[in-house]
C-alpha cells in the first residue's frame, strides 16, 4: 500500500514540475485544456469538448469586452465625453441576449478600438494641461477604472488558449463539433483579441497615470491587470 501511494505520488510530483517546465505553445496547449479544447485525443470525445471548449471561449471573451465597453462608458462620461459613452453602451447592447455573429463581434470590437484611442487622447490631453470643459467624475473614473481592468484581467486569462485555435483551419473548428457561428467567432477572437488586448492596456496604462495625477483613487484590480497583461 505504501509502495503505491508512493508511486503515485511520485507522478503527481513529476506531473506537476512538467506542467510549471512547460512554454511557448506547449503551455498554451495545455492551458487550452481548462476550456475543454484538445483534452481527449479520440475524435468523439474530442469533438464534444472542443464544441464546449469554444462556446465557453466565447462566452468568456464576450464578458469581458462587457466589463472593457462598460468600464470605457464610466470613463467617457467622468470626462464629460457623453457621446462616446453613449457608443459604449450600444456596442455593449450588440453583445447581449444570445451568441453573437462574428459581426456583432467585429462591430463591438471596432467601436472599443475607436474608444480606446479616443480615451487615450483625452487622457493624454488632460495630463498635458489641457483645460477641460467638464470637471473629472472622479467617483466614476474610478469606478471606470475598476471595470475596465476587470475587462483586462479577463482578456489576459483567454491568451493562453487563443494561439491554438489561431493555427486551427476553419474546416477544422467545424470538424471540432461547434457550430459554424461559433466556430467562426472563435476564429475570429484568435485573430483580434492579441491587438485588442494590447490596445486596452495602453488604454488602462493611461487612465492609472491619470488618475495618480489627479488624485483620483486606484483600484488595486487596475493596477493588477497591468502587472498580470505583461
Amino acid at each position: 500500500m505504501n509502495k503505491h501511494w508512493s508511486k503515485r505520488s511520485l507522478l503527481i510530483s513529476l506531473l506537476a514540475s512538467g506542467g510549471l517546465m512547460m512554454s511557448g505553445v506547449s503551455n498554451a496547449q495545455l492551458n487550452l485544456k481548462q476550456f475543454g479544447i484538445g483534452g481527449d485525443s479520440s475524435a468523439g470525445a474530442g469533438a464534444a469538448t472542443s464544441s464546449g471548449g469554444m462556446s465557453q471561449l466565447l462566452q468568456t471573451y464576450v464578458g469581458a469586452n462587457q466589463q472593457v465597453l462598460s468600464g470605457q462608458s464610466a470613463l467617457a462620461s467622468a470626462m464629460g465625453m457623453s457621446s462616446a459613452a453613449g457608443q459604449a453602451q450600444q456596442a455593449a447592447g450588440l453583445l447581449s441576449g444570445g451568441t453573437p455573429s462574428v459581426s456583432q463581434l467585429t462591430q463591438a470590437g471596432n467601436t472599443q478600438q475607436s474608444l480606446s484611442q479616443s480615451l487615450t487622447q483625452a487622457f493624454a490631453n488632460g495630463a498635458s494641461g489641457g483645460a477641460s470643459a467638464t470637471p473629472v467624475n472622479k467617483q466614476a473614473f474610478t469606478e471606470g477604472l475598476s471595470s475596465l481592468g476587470k475587462g483586462v484581467s479577463q482578456y489576459s486569462s483567454l491568451q493562453s488558449g487563443l494561439g491554438s485555435i489561431g493555427q486551427m483551419s476553419p474546416s477544422s473548428l467545424l470538424q471540432s463539433g461547434a457550430n459554424p457561428q461559433t466556430a467562426q467567432a472563435a476564429a475570429y477572437i484568435a485573430q483580434s483579441a492579441p491587438g485588442q488586448l494590447q490596445s486596452l492596456m495602453s488604454t488602462l496604462s493611461s487612465a492609472v497615470q491619470y488618475a495618480s495625477s489627479h488624485g483620483i483613487s486606484v483600484p488595486s484590480i487596475a493596477t493588477s491587470a497591468l502587472k498580470g497583461g505583461q
